[in-house]
């Protein structure tokens, strides 16, 4: 029998943070991708702190702020490295 997996719910940086998850981020400018941590946020905004961040985020090559933002869930434990 298939173990039915529960929703989750993310709507700040802790619940993020406490779940795994970290922020995939674009740069609409020079089309460089990367993914980010979320402690460093949580540190800097507070873990009570909507998930939106753009505002936040420039890009570490062209220096640019047109960035896209996109939470990216934790990988699968088969996927996880030790």
């Amino acid at each position: 029998m298939t173990k039915k997996q529960q929703p989750v719910s993310i709507a700040t940086l802790g619940d993020m943070l406490d779940d795994g998850y970290r922020f995939n981020v674009w740069c609409l400018d020079c089309k460089r991708g990367r993914l980010l941590a979320v402690r460093p946020f949580v540190e800097k905004l507070g873990r009570d702190h909507p998930l939106y961040v753009a505002d936040h985020v420039q890009c570490s090559k062209c220096g640019g702020k047109r960035v896209e933002v996109r939470i990216q869930p934790p990988a699968p434990l088969s996927q996880q490295l030790d």
